[in-house]
C-alpha cells in the first residue's frame, strides 16, 4: 500500500484552490456586472451578491470534499475531522479572543501608514446586517461556514499535503501565504497571515481543524458585531486615543502565550 497517496501531492492541491478562487472571482463578476448592467433593475442583484458573499465559503469545503472522493482519499484524516479535548475547546475560545484584539490593533497600526481606501471598505457592505434574518444569514456564512470550510480546505487539504512532504514549518507557512493571498486585501495581509501561522500550528499540533475553527469564527464574529454594532464605541474600557487600551493589549498577549502553552501540554502528555 502506498502511504502517500493518502493525500493529494501540493502542486494538486494548490491547483485545486486555484480553481476553486477562479471560480468564486468569476461567479462575484457576474452578478457585480448584473448589477450595474442594464438588467439590474429586474433582479435583486445586491441581495444575490450578498448571498453570494456570506456562503460562498461553501465552494471551499464541497468542491474538494467532492474532489477528495472522487481521487479516494481518505477524508477524516486529509481534512483533519478529528475530535479534541474540552480543555483544547477552551484553550481555542481564549486563543481567538486574544487574536481577534491583538489583530485589532495592528490593523490599526498599519492603518495610519497605509490608510484603507473607501472602496474596499465599501465591499464590505454585504456585512452590514439590517434584520434578524440577515443577521442569522450573516453570522452562519461569514462565521460558521466561512470558518470551517477555509479551516478545512487550508489547514487540512493543502497543509497536510505539505506536511506528508515532511517540513511542517513550510507547510504552515505556505498554507498561511495561500490563505492570505485568497482573501485578495493587501492592506490586512499581515494580520491575515500572522493569524494563519498560528491555525496552521494548532491544526498541525492537534491534528484536528477544531481549534483552528474556533480561533477563526470567533475572530469572524467578533469583527462582524465591530462592524455592524460599533461595539469600540459602545466598550469605552476598549480604545485609548484611538488604539486598543494598553492593558487590555497586555491582558491578550499573556491570554494568547497561556493558551497556546496550554494546548502544547495537552498534546506534550498525550
Amino acid at each position: 500500500m502506498n502511504l502517500k497517496r493518502n493525500f493529494p501531492e501540493p502542486v494538486e492541491a494548490l491547483l485545486l484552490i486555484i480553481t476553486i478562487f477562479g471560480l468564486i472571482i468569476l461567479l462575484s463578476s457576474l452578478i457585480i456586472l448584473g448589477r450595474d448592467g442594464a438588467l439590474s433593475g429586474q433582479v435583486n442583484t445586491d441581495e444575490t451578491l450578498r448571498l453570494f458573499f456570506v456562503f460562498g465559503g461553501l465552494f471551499f469545503l464541497l468542491l474538494p470534499l467532492l474532489y477528495a472522493g472522487y481521487k479516494k482519499y481518505p477524508l477524516q484524516p486529509l481534512f483533519r475531522f478529528q475530535s479534541v479535548p474540552l480543555r483544547v475547546i477552551l484553550y481555542s475560545l481564549v486563543l481567538g479572543l486574544s487574536v481577534t484584539i491583538l489583530s485589532d490593533e495592528l490593523d490599526r497600526l498599519i492603518n495610519l501608514i497605509f490608510p484603507i481606501p473607501d472602496w474596499m471598505l465599501e465591499s464590505m457592505q454585504p456585512l452590514k446586517v439590517q434584520t434578524p434574518l440577515e443577521w442569522v444569514m450573516v453570522i452562519f456564512g461569514a462565521v460558521v461556514i466561512a470558518a470551517l470550510s477555509e479551516e478545512a480546505l487550508f489547514r487540512g487539504f493543502l497543509q497536510n499535503s505539505l506536511e506528508a512532504k515532511g517540513d511542517v514549518n513550510r507547510a504552515v507557512v505556505l498554507s498561511s501565504v495561500s490563505w492570505t493571498m485568497i482573501h485578495m486585501n493587501p492592506y490586512w495581509a499581515i494580520q491575515i497571515f500572522i493569524t494563519g501561522m498560528i491555525l496552521g500550528f494548532l491544526a498541525w499540533r492537534t491534528d484536528s481543524i477544531i481549534p483552528g475553527t474556533i480561533v477563526h469564527g470567533l475572530n469572524n464574529l467578533l469583527a462582524i458585531l465591530f462592524f455592524n454594532l460599533k461595539l469600540d464605541e459602545l466598550m469605552r474600557f476598549y480604545e485609548f486615543k484611538g488604539h486598543v487600551a494598553p492593558a487590555l493589549l497586555v491582558i491578550c498577549a499573556a491570554l494568547l502565550v497561556y493558551s497556546l502553552r496550554g494546548i502544547q501540554k495537552v498534546y506534550q502528555r498525550g
